[in-house]
Order: structure tokens, then sequence, then C-alpha cells
């Protein structure tokens, strides 16, 4: 040590050395000072963010860094809540949540982006698929329209040549525009195979096109359905059936439907019957412009039922369904100028108008023709005429129109005389219900001519004919049980058919009473 410096050994404590005597006379002359003591430093807070895609993160929306796809990246922050965000590195999917640090120490936070990137890939999917389908039934759509254009295009022409009677033609159009869903083609089709016009005639086939174009809107189509359950041509007869689809048709505006339901509840047929209600279908239908409709309401006020008979209206209704092509009106206005109801009694009117009736295809008008050259009322009398309207009208299934040629070739009026032949179309008529014609066979069987004699058959087809209240049928019936022809004789049983028919207005029965 030099001589400048000493030590102060007993003052080595507080000081680690002292230089000059300076030093050593402030020693003494004040207290010691000794240094602060250091403050301890608080712990700090940090935040483990983890993603598990790559991302690009954020803190209290400052950019921080990226992180590889399921590692971490730490940062300190403040107590106090903070928000962490992050995306991935195409920026497509970004995720957020808010942390809230209330101590130190380190907060981990996991960042999903996987899920994020799911659902935006899922909903990309599927507005993809719906986009995708979507113009696929756009695209669908114009094809079906494009079909139905060439559909009805087809049915178009297939009509045209409809009316042209060009049947054969006509049906692989509507063949080809029923297949691509033309209603209205499969309703034409069914016509054809209903009438058979250019086709071999199917029932069938005509009701299975009807009930197609039925149930695929095609109203008119539910009407003609309608009238093979009404008539029982190829399917079993069924009245509820055909009431069914003509209300079906009527509500939908069918005119035709409409009026087909006024007849079966003027006939009560799958109804009770109900002539207010028939009325008021049969005028809906004639003021749609139906003319069986006017046809129908026309009836009604010709027989008083449902409504006061009037002439002059039911006049004034066939005129008018006449007019407009429905022949069975034009029959029955012929049945007034014969009879005289409503109009002057003219019997060459009533000529005129049963013709137009027969070559409208109306039976009846054809036995009415027939009636006049029987009768000679209006015409000259004229059997061989009379045998071909009556022929024509058989063979239109009119019974009526049987029974009386049965009658001519029973008589040989206007024709060479053949009981067999008068036999076979008595029995037609009997067949079909026409009470007259089961008397008239039975009488042949009585007599035996043109079948061999029977009494007990002959019987039967008077009680038939009977019951059915054909008041020949009661007296010959009578005869039968009064001279045991086919049954014991009974007296009492035969004055009681013989008052029955009297009463009907048969008038051998009443010379028989006496």
């Amino acid at each position: 040590m030099n001589a400048g410096c000493r030590v102060a050994l007993v003052l080595m404590s507080a000081v680690f050395v002292v230089c000059g005597g300076a030093a050593l006379a402030q020693q003494d002359e004040g207290p010691i000072l000794r240094p602060n003591k250091p403050v301890a430093k608080p712990a700090e807070a940090t935040v483990l963010v983890i993603c598990d895609l790559a991302c690009d993160w954020k803190l209290d929306g400052k950019p921080r860094g990226r992180i590889a796809a399921g590692d971490s990246a730490a940062a300190p922050l403040s107590l106090g809540q903070h928000l962490v965000a992050a995306a991935t590195e195409d920026a497509l999917d970004k995720v957020e949540t808010e942390i809230e640090i209330k101590t130190s120490g380190q907060t981990i936070v996991r960042l999903a982006l996987q899920p994020v990137r799911d659902a935006r890939l899922k909903a990309g999917q599927q507005e993809r698929d719906k986009a995708a389908q979507e113009q696929a039934a756009r695209d669908e759509a114009a094809h079906l329209q494009e079909q139905r254009n060439l559909a009805a295009g087809q049915s178009r022409d297939g009509l045209a040549l409809y009316n042209q009677k060009r049947y054969d033609e006509a049906k692989p159009l509507f063949q080809n525009a029923c297949d691509g869903g033309e209603m209205a083609a499969c309703n034409n089709l069914g016509l054809l195979y209903e009438f058979g016009l250019g086709v071999t005639q199917d029932f069938a086939q005509a009701r299975a096109l009807y009930r197609k174009a039925c149930d695929g809107g095609q109203i008119s189509a539910c009407t003609s359905l309608g009238t093979f359950f009404y008539s029982g041509q190829g399917v079993p007869q069924d009245y509820a059936q055909a009431h069914a689809l003509f209300q079906k048709a009527c509500d939908a505006g069918d005119t035709a439907g409409c009026s087909n339901l006024g007849t079966l509840y003027t006939n009560g047929q799958g109804v009770a019957q109900d002539y207010a209600q028939a009325r008021i279908l049969y005028k809906k239908a004639c003021d749609g412009g139906q003319m069986e409709g006017c046809s129908g309401l026309g009836l009604l006020y010709d027989s008083g039922q449902g409504v006061p008979q009037d002439y002059a209206r039911a006049h004034t209704l066939f005129q008018k369904a006449c007019d407009g092509g429905e022949a069975t009106a034009c029959g029955s206005l012929g049945n007034l100028y014969l009879n005289g109801h409503g109009v002057a009694q003219d019997y060459a009117q009533a000529l005129t108008f049963y013709r137009k009736s027969c070559d409208g295809g109306q039976m009846g008008g054809c036995r009415g023709v027939a009636m006049l050259y029987d009768s000679g009322h209006g015409v000259a009398q004229d059997y061989a005429q009379a045998l071909v309207f009556y022929r024509k009208a058989c063979d239109g299934e009119e019974m009526n129109a049987c029974n009386r040629l049965g009658s001519l070739y029973d008589t040989g009026q206007g024709v060479a005389q053949d009981h067999a032949r008068a036999a076979e179309l008595y029995r037609k008529a009997c067949d079909s219900g026409n009470m007259d014609g089961c008397a008239n066979l039975g009488y042949l069987y009585e007599e035996g001519q043109g079948v061999a004699q029977d009494y007990a058959q002959a019987r039967a087809l008077f009680q038939k004919a009977c019951d059915g209240e054909e008041m020949p049928g009661c007296y010959n019936l009578g005869v039968s049980f009064e001279y045991g022809l086919g049954c014991r004789k009974d007296r009492v049983q035969a004055r009681i058919l013989y008052r029955e028919a009297c009463d009907g207005g048969h008038e051998k029965a009443c010379s028989a009473l006496q």
C-alpha cells in the first residue's frame, strides 16, 4: 500500500476502500450511508396460441406473425380483456376469440380453423349442388316444355286428320302426343278405340286411355269414362262409379257430365230418384250449350216430372236441342207433332223430325219413320219402307222396333210370313226387357208357330210380360189358367188376371169377364 491510502480495518463492513484523508474525515463526521434494496419485478402474463392449420395470428388487432399447422406462438400481455384472432394463409377462413386475463402466468388459446374451413367447403359444395340441381330442373323443364309443345302440335295435327275422317293417320299422332303427356290426345285416342275408328274396336283400351286422360286433368275424359260404367261397356255396369265420374266432370265445368248426371237422377240410377235435382243439372248443361241437357230438360216438361207439365216449354227446348244437332231431341219433337202436344198434330212434320233424328243416328227416330210408313200417317202406307226402318232401328238395339219387325214377319205384312224369324225377333226384344216381345213370343209357343209348341214355356213368357205390366201378357196368362194350358185350370186366377188386364185397357180381357 502506498502512503496516500490506508486501510481502515474497523470500518471494512461499511466500505470496501477509502482513498485519501478527506474520505476518512467525512466518515468520522457523519452517518454511514447504505445502498437502497432492489424492488422485485412482478411476474408477467403470457398467452400461448395454438393453430390447427397454418395461420397468421393477431393479438388485439396487431399482427404477431405466422404459426405452422399444429404449432404455437407465445406473447406477453397485460391483465384484462384481449382479442386473439387467426386466419389461414389464403385468408378464406378466420376465427377469433375474446379472453380475459386475471392473473399472471400462461393462458393457452387453441384456435380451430379446420371446422371453419370444413363448414365453408360444405356450404360451397351445397351451393354448387343446389345450382346444379336448379340448372338440371331448368333443363328438365325446358325439355318437358319442348316435349309438350311437340305433343300439343301432334295432337292438333291428329285432330285435324280426325275431323277429315282420316282416322288411321290420326292414330299415330294421337299416340305420340299421348305418350308425350298431352291428355287431350289420350282422350281422342280413346275415342278411336271406343268406336273402332281406324283401329280395331277395343273397349278395354279405350277405357284405359280415358282413365289416363281423366287422371291427368282432361275432364271430358272423365265423362267418357263414366259412360262406360253407365252402359257396362268393357266393365261391369256400375252406376255409383258413373255418378262419381259425372259429378267430377260436372263440378269441373264439363256440361256433358252435368247432363249425364241429370239422367242418373231422372232414372234413380246410383242415386235416389230426384227430378228436381235432374232439372237443375239439365238446366246447367243446357245453359252451358250442352244440347243433351236441353233435351233432357225438355223431357221433364214433356212428362211433367219435377215441373208442371208444359208441352210448349218442352217444344221450345226440343227445338233448340234439335237445331243444335241433338238427334234425340229431334225424335222428341217428332213425338210432339205425332201426338199434337203443344203444337197442332202434323204427321208430315213428325216424319221430318223423325227422319232427321234417324239420320243423326238415333234409333228411336228410325222407328218413328217406320211407324209412319207402317200406319200410313203423313205418308203413303208402305210396309216395305217400314221394314227398312224397323230393321235399321232393331239393328241399332231399339227393342220396340225389333218387336214390331217380328210382328210384320209374324203376319206377313210387307214380307213373306216367317214365324221362325218372328220368334227370333220377339226373343231379342224380350231378352232386352221388351215385355210386348215376351207376350208375342209366348203366343208363338202356345200355338207352336216357328217354335215347338210348349204351353209351359208360353205360360212362363206370359207371366214375365204380365209382371212387366204388359196387359196382353196378363190376358194370355189368364187364358192359360182358364183352360189349363201349361198349368192347372184355375178360373179364379184367370178372372183375377182378366181383371188386371181389363183395368189396364185390354178389351179382350174385359170381354172375357162378361
